[in-house]
């Protein structure tokens, strides 16, 4: 009989690959696949002509958010990450909230900011919601890569009497062009996936390919019409996937790893220190400070605890099935099942995808093929919406299957594969840049890798697991389109009560709603500024090296 200890090296590596691989194949790959499946069988239906409509909707005005995006987002990165103020990590943190937030909480932030201003109509409201979300993508994803950039043409340029504006024109921009080019296409990914945003904010009256395809599931029951849908969803987010791997740096990463030396603020900094102070915080704190405050005021308009009172009950008329507590147990539930897997999994895909960094680095060769296919290969979720993969579940259990359906372990499940590539994009950049001298004298004590690995590379990024855990937790807890389709009656998460509440806001509803969107709203802010604030830990204990978003690439 063949042992461990007998097989070789490569054997080993393809062993300990199959289970992260056999995992995504059954859970992702599959239902995806049987989506496909469904589409070309099923053919496209008397309905096929109604998908036009919402697709070009679907695809304008992701590109319309990502371009006020960028357009906001480009000052932010600069005075961010290439000038140094009091309260600049602070805001960098900030930033970052809405990201992480549920996209029910930032639809009734924007609901919210919207009333000041007497409303808006539903697309105005979608896409200001997706900037909302999304700004910090651009600041974070451009100013990371702005701040590597070598000053000392600028300052030539600067001597020589150019101003600002033009330096950046002639010299910054064409060095960022890929990493404004990368998180524009992460961009118009998750604003043509935003589903409870539109399901919120659009009143029925405004469907993307995702809420049309709930709507095609849940209501009419038309299996036809909702694989056609998802597979135009799948085409074009794969599309989008492909063109955000083309550079840029990690939007995730809270730390770049690198000490570079910025200057502090000055005289010339005026005009856009102003635009994006104002920015921030007409954009991001204020729509969060208005519904912080908003859940203290009761039906009445007096400041009380009530809304927060209320959560023990089934709101106005017994609309939920369940209480805010029993949901809140099913999703702390949830949370504690898909991080412990997407954690699990993630840590062990960065971990191989980091050997072979590590080798091909050693190599002749420029890039690792078959590396570069594994790593899409667990990072396509993020272009694969969570809507269309719970509705991949109920296409493929059917039959002896169908039990499974009723299971509360489907959701989170679903939740798992949806957060590792997350933690992957957190844990591979810190895994590449940890101190190979290190490792190699414990190699020369004869320590095997998986020691070195545990004693040596999960010691010295500890803050960066950290941040992979919490960013896989808030993913749990916020998720809403797998959730709406696999999740009935007393396994109802957070986010479906929220839903139900700000879908019928009569009564009470709408202030427990905001209740809830003030806690997530506090848990959220303190998880991301912890995690800001342990990055400077993890960038003393790894080699200042360019933490980029997972690439194979020399």
């Amino acid at each position: 009989m063949i042992t461990t200890g007998y097989l070789t090296l490569r054997l080993r590596t393809a062993l300990y690959w199959s289970a992260p691989l056999a995992f995504m194949g059954l859970l992702f790959y599959w239902p995806i696949l049987q989506v496909f499946a469904e589409s070309l069988a099923l053919g496209f239906g008397p309905n096929a002509n109604n998908a036009w409509p919402i697709l070009w909707f679907t695809i304008w005005q992701a590109f319309a958010s990502t371009a006020i995006c960028i357009l906001l987002g480009i000052p932010g990165a600069y005075l961010l990450y290439r000038r140094t103020f009091r309260f600049a990590n602070t805001l960098k943190a900030l930033i970052s909230v809405p990201f992480m937030l549920p996209s029910l909480v930032v639809a009734i932030a924007i609901t919210q900011l919207a009333a000041i201003f007497g409303g808006l109509n539903p697309i105005a409201a979608i896409i200001l919601a997706n900037v909302f979300s999304n700004y910090g993508v651009v600041v974070r994803s451009v100013g990371s890569q702005w701040q590597l950039l070598d000053g000392l043409s600028e300052e030539a340029a600067e001597v020589a009497g150019a101003g600002r504006l033009r330096i950046f024109f002639k010299i910054a921009l064409p060095q960022l062009a890929t990493s404004i080019r990368a998180s524009s296409a992460l961009i118009i990914l998750y604003c043509a996936s935003s589903y409870g945003i539109v399901l919120s904010l659009g009143g029925g009256n405004v469907n993307t390919l995702e809420t049309a395809i709930s709507t095609a599931v849940l209501q009419r029951l038309d299996l036809q019409h909702g694989t056609l849908l998802a597979l135009l969803q799948i085409g074009f987010s794969l599309l989008a996937f492909t063109a955000s791997r083309w550079g840029g740096s990690n939007p995730l990463s809270f730390d770049s790893g690198h000490k570079v030396k910025v200057k502090h603020l000055d005289g010339r900094d005026q005009i856009a220190a102003i635009f994006v102070f104002l920015t921030m915080g007409l954009l991001i704190l204020l729509p969060l400070l208005i519904v912080m405050f908003k859940a203290f005021i009761d039906g009445a308009g007096r400041f009380s605890f009530t809304n927060f009172v209320l959560l023990q009950t089934r709101g106005t008329r017994d609309l939920l099935n369940i209480t805010f507590f029993d949901a809140g147990l099913n999703s702390i539930r949830n949370l504690i099942v898909a991080t412990l897997i997407s954690v699990l999994v993630g840590a062990l895909v960065s971990f191989l995808l980091a050997e072979r960094t590590r080798k091909r680095n050693l190599g002749l060769g420029k890039t690792d093929g078959i590396g570069i296919f594994l790593d899409g290969i667990f990072l396509l979720p993020i272009g694969v919406s969570a809507v269309v993969v719970g509705f991949g579940y109920l296409v493929t259990l059917t039959g002896h299957l169908a039990w499974l359906r009723s299971s509360w372990l489907l959701v989170p499940l679903a939740q798992s594969v949806l957060a590792i590539p997350m933690v992957i994009r957190v844990l591979y950049p810190a895994l590449v840049a940890v101190d190979q001298g290190t490792r190699e004298q414990a190699m020369t004590d004869g320590a095997n890798r998986w020691s070195i690995f545990f004693a040596i590379d999960l010691m010295m990024i500890k803050p960066v697991v950290r941040t992979a855990i919490a960013f896989s937790a808030l993913v749990s807890l916020g998720e809403f389109g797998a959730a709406s389709l696999l999740a009935f009656g007393d396994q109802s998460t957070i986010p479906m009560l929220m839903f139900s509440l700000i879908s019928r806001p009569g009564g009470d509803n709408y202030g427990m709603a905001l209740a809830v969107a003030f806690i997530l709203i506090v848990i959220t802010t303190v998880v991301v500024l912890a995690v800001g604030s342990e990055s400077k830990d993890a960038s003393q204990k790894i080699r200042p090296e360019k933490q980029t978003g997972p690439s194979l690439q020399k």
